[in-house]
Formats: structure tokens, sequence, C-alpha cells
């Protein structure tokens, strides 16, 4: 595919960064640790439908489908440059074991994603830095944890309770009347497309398939056109949903925002942790369920490299928290301030900690295993009751057949058996 002008200019934008002076707040000189969630760069579509005129895929995306694209790549260098000239004065431009950790979901694009964005957040300019003189980069520890045991980035493969609660959050009022209202659109697309779409998830996942063909520039069908705007808005209800009631903001989005304060507090603990900062890799449905934990998402899908940056200050000896969303993939705009429901811009630690508590797991792997019968929907707690009603009756059966059975041998009549003798 021929590059088009917009990948031209995204990428010339992106470069320009590198050379520009850093963007830190003016109270960065007490800045003390920075940890950040971002989503991984531009990727190829996840799913092809039947009716996809540009469905070869070998043609279109050589790397195959959920891959990070040459564009991804170049976005995620981008971003690494941006957070060099944002934290230069905390971190320092020579890698130092202990004082950044990277973690990332065990997922290609993501873990790639981050290897992008250190490629320019480490850049060592003086030959005598490298170690080979005509290769401008540092090899960067970066750490993942397979899905079935990620229970901080990516739990839904490693916690089935998740999957229990989206269904209670499809039977919620709010929810179905959403899908009720559009019903014609799910029958129009599953028409249309070739995928039986009867749910907000699918036609998600589907919308995000034509979203990433317009991108490049590949003609839609006239019908998805038709439908865009609503399809967009589905999207979006889609990601509200991720961490929609109190047990998924715990599920999806607690596990991180508990290790968040707990590196915030191990940090002003005066402990000797070196570690500055904390990036994390990740997904859209990651960073939203994030900021939905949070109480400070704007019900926008986020955008390809939308990162979230979670800055612990000191000022006087008090520490504060100060959160920002960076929502613009081309990196221009400056990062909007989020503001924890309760609290002030300038957050307290202490604050911080007690607002966000209600959302923190004590116990993830209990939470993810052992869900009260009360947490299940009216249809399995019916079977679940008929089930238990059964097996009691079931007892009660066998235990009287045993009893009888004793009464009958205990007044069985013997009678005596003839002898042989004479």
């Amino acid at each position: 595919m021929t590059p088009s002008p917009s990948f031209l200019l995204l990428l010339l934008l992106l470069l320009s960064l590198q050379g520009q002076p850093a963007q830190a707040e003016e109270e960065d000189t007490t800045l003390e640790l920075v940890q950040m969630l971002y989503r991984h760069g531009d990727r190829s579509p996840i799913l092809m439908y039947p009716t996809d005129p540009h469905k070869n895929v070998s043609a279109l995306w050589p790397a195959g489908l959920g891959q990070l694209t040459k564009r991804g790549k170049v976005m995620q260098y981008g971003l690494g440059r941006w957070l060099r000239n944002r934290y230069e004065a905390l971190v320092g431009p020579a890698w130092v074991p202990g004082e950044l950790n990277v973690l990332s979901t065990d997922v290609d694009r993501t873990l790639m994603s981050a290897a992008c964005n250190l490629a320019s957040f480490y850049y060592p300019k003086e030959p005598n830095e490298r170690f080979e003189a005509d290769l401008p980069w540092v090899p960067t520890p970066i750490h993942t944890v397979p899905a079935a045991y990620d229970k901080l980035l990516s739990v839904d493969e490693a916690c089935p309770r998740v999957f229990l609660e989206e269904k209670r959050v499809q039977e919620l009022p709010e929810v179905k009347k959403v899908i009720e209202a559009n019903q014609d659109l799910f029958k129009f697309v599953t028409e249309k497309s070739g995928v039986t779409v009867d749910n907000v998830t699918t036609l998600s996942y589907l919308f995000d398939t034509l979203y990433i063909e317009s991108l490049y520039n590949l003609t839609l069908p006239n019908w998805a056109k038709e439908v865009h705007d609503r399809m967009k808005e589905i999207n979006n209800f889609s990601f509200k949903l991720m961490a929609y009631t109190q047990e998924l903001k715990r599920l999806r989005a607690g596990p991180l925002i508990k290790e968040f304060g707990h590196n915030m507090k191990v940090r002003t603990a005066g402990n000797a942790s070196q570690t500055k900062m904390f990036m994390y890799s990740g997904h859209d449905k990651t960073v939203a369920s994030l900021l939905e934990g949070l109480g400070v998402f704007n019900g926008v899908a986020p955008p390809y490299i939308a990162t979230v940056l979670v800055e612990l200050h000191r000022v006087n000896d008090q520490h504060y928290v100060k959160m920002y969303y960076c929502n613009d993939t081309a990196m221009t705009e400056a990062p909007h301030p989020l503001i924890l429901p309760g609290c002030s811009e300038r957050c307290p630690l202490d604050k911080w900690l007690a607002l966000t508590a209600s959302v923190v797991p004590q116990n993830m792997d209990k939470e993810c295993h052992s869900p009260s019968p009360f947490d299940l929907p009216l249809n399995a707690l019916a079977a679940t009751s008929a089930a238990i009603a059964l097996g009691v009756l079931l007892l009660i059966l066998v235990t009287y057949n045993l009893i009888t059975r004793h009464h009958q041998k205990s007044h069985f009549a013997y009678q005596a058996v003839p002898s042989s003798s004479p």
C-alpha cells in the first residue's frame, strides 16, 4: 500500500518531537515517581468479515491479523520520545538497572509497542554509549506474564468471574434498553456483513475492522457508511461496559490501581527502592477499564497510544498525585488533567488511596474464583437452588433406604437348617 499523506504528516509530527524541549510541569522538580499505562500502536484488524471486499489478508496485512503495523511502530517511537522530553529530569538518558520497570501483556503488539517506545526513550547519541557504534539502541528489559496468569493488565482469561459479571451486565435494564433499541442495526449489519451480530461486543469488533480499513483509505461498502455513526456510538458504549459495575471495576481496574497505590507507598516510605518509572503496555480495554475504575472515563474508545499518566509529587514534605490522559495520537496536544472524583487536580496521596480503596481487591484469587451465590444471574441462581434441592432430596431417599434395610435385617426370622446326621 502507498503511504497516505496523512500518514506521512503523522510521521513528520512524531519525529519532530525528538527535538522539542521538555514538556514537564513547573513542579516537575518535585516529581518522585511516574506510572503510566498506554495502549499499543496502530494494528491490523482482529477479524475479517465474510463479505469484506478487502479480506486478502496476506496482501493487505502481511504480518497477519492483530499485529502492530509500521504506523504503529512509528506512533510508539514518537510516544517514547515525548516521554523522554517530559521526564528527562526524572529518568536519566542511560538505562540503569531498577530505575525503570516495564510490564506488558503477553501479546505481540503490546510487547513490540513497548520495545518501540523504549527504542526512543533510551537513545544513546554518542557512539561510546552504544554496544555497537553504528546502532543507536539500548536493549531494555520488558517483562510479561502468560495470559492465563495475568491478573493485572489482562485479567479476563485468568479471572472466570469477569465473564459471570459481564453476563449480569447484559441483563441490566439500561443495557437491555440499548440493545433492544438497536435490534434493527444488529439485523442490518448481520445481513450485510455475514457476521451474526447480537451483542455490542461483536458489533464493536466489526466496527474496529471497518475503522482500520478506512484509516488505510480502503473503500468501505455503502452499507457501512450508512450506519457508521450508529456503530461508532455502540462501540463507545461497549468500552463503557468494560468496568460498568463495581464488581468489574474491582476485577478489571482494581489490580492496576492497587499496584499504583503500592508503588507510591513504597516510594514515600523512604525505602531503598530506586524505581522512578513504571511503564505498562496494554490494550484499549485496559485503558478504558482503568479510566472507568478511577471514575474519569470520557466515554470515548481509547485511540492508539492513548496514555494514562499517574505522577507522584512531593511539595513541602507532602505527597500529591497528579493524573493526566493523553488521547491525541499525534501527540501534539497537551495531556488532559484527570481529577479523581472527590479530590482536586493535585490530590493528596492519602486521600487518593482512600478514594480508590472501594475498587481495590483485597484477594484477587478469591474474588476471581469464589463468587457468592448472590452474584449469580437469576437463571444460574435458580439452577443452583434446584441442584441443591435435588441433592437434599436424594440424600433423604438414600438415608431412608438405608434405615429401612437395617430395620428389616434386625427383624429377620431365622430358621434352623435340618441336620444331615442320622
